[in-house]
């Protein structure tokens, strides 16, 4: 029994997930508080080890230093300017069109379609908007040292009205899953650099790796030509098939896999004899060493998004000289 268990796929359902919204409410934070701090529903799918925020409740576990959600937001909305202070924030443009604006007076910004990623670094006061007239999503890959607190400061006065409202109580419990309210003006990067850290769908480069044809979006290598760069630990490609068409490769001995369907159909993930089917915004994961096929079962065109992991994490003192780098300029 035992055995049969350990090769079973882990597989998150997006119709399944359960917003953080929700989950926090039950410890008493009021519902409305969190829709009004952040995306109108939050989906927390895979959460590090030990993790403390409020996307500790997962029901998936992946290795330090990433997190993976799904923000919904309703027409036009989106969260409270906030300030991730020690990870790096990564939006990817699941369906609708979004803006990802930054700045302490969120004075720029990037417009988003489907299939577009942005990275936004630390102490750097950011939102998003969901620029259509319905519900839209956005993944989003929040990444950290091995010891991640997914710590977000928010303006003093957002948290006065909180405290006005819902009292002390509802601070100290939004404290206690790392949700702050420090208002100190953060770093400003300039819409030139933002653009440097931003990946268009329809300007990616297909290149050959691992026996397949990846769209390199964001690489942790230095060597690996992609848009964006990330922290180490963790790459982002897309795979661009036809309709039926499939795509096979070999998982690293020292990484592990997310499959993403992050198209509106469905596909198969065929590995360790076993085929799973995923259809929108669900997730696999892929262990290491492990062959794996992913098919579009669709009759249309389908984009599928690995997230690549290793063990390797920043180091939190490497993330404090960044910091240090970015107010310098």
């Amino acid at each position: 029994m035992t055995q049969a268990t350990a090769t079973l796929p882990t597989i998150a359902r997006f119709k399944e997930l359960v917003s953080y919204q929700s989950q926090h409410a039950n410890n008493g934070i009021p519902r409305e508080v969190m829709e009004y701090l952040a995306a109108n529903q939050v989906f927390p799918i895979v959460s590090p080890p030990g993790l403390v925020g409020r996307n500790a409740l997962a029901p998936l576990r992946g290795w330090p230093g990433l997190c993976i959600t799904v923000a919904q937001c309703t027409p036009h909305q989106g969260p409270v300017s906030h300030n991730h202070t020690g990870t790096l924030e990564t939006f990817f443009c699941l369906d609708g069109r979004f803006d990802v604006l930054w700045g302490n007076e969120l004075q720029h910004k990037v417009t988003l379609n489907p299939g577009d990623l942005c990275s936004v670094p630390p102490n750097v006061y950011r939102t998003f908007r969901n620029l259509t007239n319905t519900e839209a999503r956005l993944l989003v890959l929040i990444q950290g040292d091995d010891k991640m607190s997914d710590k977000i400061e928010m303006l003093r006065s957002t948290g006065e009205g909180i405290r006005q409202q819902h009292g002390e109580q509802v601070m100290e419990l939004l404290a206690g899953i790392n949700m702050r309210f420090q208002g100190e003006a953060a770093y400003d990067i300039s819409v030139e650099k933002m653009q440097q850290r931003t990946a268009r769908a329809d300007s990616l480069q297909a290149q050959p790796r691992a026996g397949e044809t990846v769209y390199p979006v964001m690489s942790s290598s230095p060597h690996v030509s992609a848009p964006v760069s990330s922290w180490p630990g963790m790459d982002v490609s897309m795979l661009k098939l036809a309709a039926h068409e499939s795509s096979s490769a070999t998982v690293g001995h020292e990484h592990c896999q997310w499959v993403v369907q992050s198209s509106d159909h469905t596909c198969e993930v065929t590995f360790q004899g076993q085929a799973v089917s995923l259809s929108r915004y669900d997730l696999v994961r892929i262990e290491p060493g492990t062959a794996r096929t992913v098919r579009n079962t669709s009759n249309q065109p389908s984009r599928i998004l690995l997230v690549t992991q290793s063990r390797e994490t920043i180091a939190a003192q490497q993330i404090e000289a960044l910091k240090l780098d970015q107010n310098a300029h």
